[in-house]
């Protein structure tokens, strides 16, 4: 139901971020097309503006011409001049505003063409008069008639370049006008999306926010239950602890009872016992020292779960403790240990010598016949891949690696896993001693302290076991 709810809430919040997108689209595009068509009326209409100052700047050359010839005054010839000037300026102008239209690039060229002409002529009529003030001669009367033919051909070219572009003026004109007209239907769709987008994001905050309760309200329940059970086991690890230590004491004592009666029996009448009572008597002495140790590992199994004092242990006094526990064992077994500069952790002392000892131990156990035992004990700051192995790892916290490896006669890799579960062995009891408990109480150490162990091994060569546990 919960799946279904959230389901439904992204899909109203992905459809108001959809809409969202489109109104911002249609906006985008029809300031975009505003834009243009606006862009391009003004462009027209500097076309049109230009071509006639282009036509008035020609008439200003002739005007300046026409004064100079009637009155001889100098003010007539800087018009003459300026007229020249401004023409060539403003074609170049129209010709960079149309660069995009063939049609009217062509009109310009011949303009450009015509007007060089026209103000050819107009240069040598004004040479030709420049110099007294007699009659004008035939010669100027030509030059000025033919003057006019051209301006006539400037006037009609100018007027095929405006004829133009006010025919696309009014194209554009029309289409901006048409769109215009549709802009309030734009803005009125693009408004009611909007608004609906608002709705939906809305009615999607109510429906996540009420979700939100719902769930709070269901996890509460949940906590006060969790606080419930916690009180119970809390007091049922109470219990069990009390059962575990008086079970160990009650059991232990007629165990030491039976195996001392026994090995008393064994000692003072085993050359009176007949038939199969030797080994009758064997046997009860051999079960009673194994159940001993049982008790001893579950006891010691299940005072890992006790809360400890944390504090700052370094890992080569543990070493060293446990290689003088470990004294005789090491010597029978004429094993070389190396570990030196290991790294500081943290957690509890006794503990993390029980961890040492069960491990090293294990190796002694399981050492090769066939070369003399090496165990080689180091620690580095915990690689990514250690750390993808600690079930519940804390971002800020940083962590060792302490490797044990041995040269040992190792085991399949199959039961890299199996090795750490309660009461599992991979051997015969005959082969082996053991209760099975030892690597599980190293599995409980290293998860109390919100690490891990694992082991590979390469069968017949050697075991490695790694435990990551927190830095201090």
């Amino acid at each position: 139901m919960r799946d279904e709810k959230l389901k439904s809430i992204r899909i109203l919040t992905a459809l108001s971020i959809a809409l969202i997108f489109i109104t911002g689209i249609i906006a985008t595009f029809s300031i975009r097309n505003l834009n243009w068509n606006v862009r391009w009326t003004l462009h027209t209409k500097d076309v049109l503006r230009l071509s006639d100052e282009l036509y008035n700047a020609v008439l200003q050359s002739e005007s300046g011409l026409r004064g100079y010839m009637l009155s001889r005054d100098q003010s007539f010839v800087k018009d003459f001049s300026n007229g020249k000037i401004t023409s060539s300026k403003l074609l170049d102008s129209l010709e960079e505003l149309t660069v995009d239209n063939f049609s009217q690039q062509r009109n310009f060229a011949i303009l450009r063409s015509v007007i060089k002409e026209r103000m050819n002529l107009l240069d040598g009529i004004f040479a030709t008069v420049g110099g007294s003030m007699t009659q004008i001669d035939s010669s100027v009367a030509d030059q000025v008639i033919q003057g006019k033919v051209l301006t006539q051909r400037i006037r009609q070219r100018i007027n095929d370049i405006i004829l133009t572009e006010e025919a696309l003026l009014y194209e554009r004109n029309l289409g901006l006008t048409r769109y215009l007209n549709l802009l309030p239907a734009i803005l009125i769709f693009t408004t009611i999306i909007g608004f609906g987008a608002g709705a939906l994001s809305l009615y999607s905050i109510y429906r996540y926010n009420k979700s939100k309760k719902d769930a709070d309200r269901r996890i509460a329940d949940y906590q006060d239950q969790l606080k419930e059970q916690i009180v119970r086991l809390n007091i049922s690890n109470q219990e069990l602890e009390q059962f575990a230590y008086v079970a160990s004491h009650d059991l232990q004592e007629p165990l030491r009872k039976i195996s001392a009666f026994g090995e008393l029996l064994n000692d003072q009448y085993n050359e009176k016992l007949e038939g199969d009572g030797t080994l009758y008597l064997d046997r009860i002495i051999g079960s009673s020292r194994r159940m001993r140790s049982l008790i001893t590992d579950l006891l010691n199994y299940s005072r890992v779960t006790r809360k400890t004092v944390l504090e700052t242990v370094d890992l080569n006094i543990v070493l060293q403790m446990v290689r003088e526990d470990l004294e005789i064992l090491i010597g029978d077994k004429n094993a070389e240990i190396t570990g030196q500069n290991l790294l500081r952790v943290r957690g509890n002392i006794s503990e993390y010598r029980q961890l040492f000892q069960n491990l090293i131990s294990n190796s002694l156990k399981f050492a090769s016949p066939e070369r003399k035992p090496a165990i080689r004990i180091s620690s580095l700051p915990a690689s990514n891949e250690d750390l993808n192995r600690v079930p519940s790892f804390i971002q800020n916290q940083k962590y060792i690696s302490v490797t044990f490896e041995d040269n040992g006669i190792g085991f399949e890799e199959e039961y890299a896993q199996k090795i750490f579960v309660i009461f599992q062995r991979l051997h015969a009891r005959e082969q082996f001693e053991g209760t099975g408990i030892g690597l599980a109480v190293c599995k409980k150490i290293a998860e109390k302290y919100n690490g891990a162990i694992y082991a590979k091994s390469v069968p017949g060569k050697s075991a490695t076991f790694t435990v990551i546990l927190p830095a201090a």
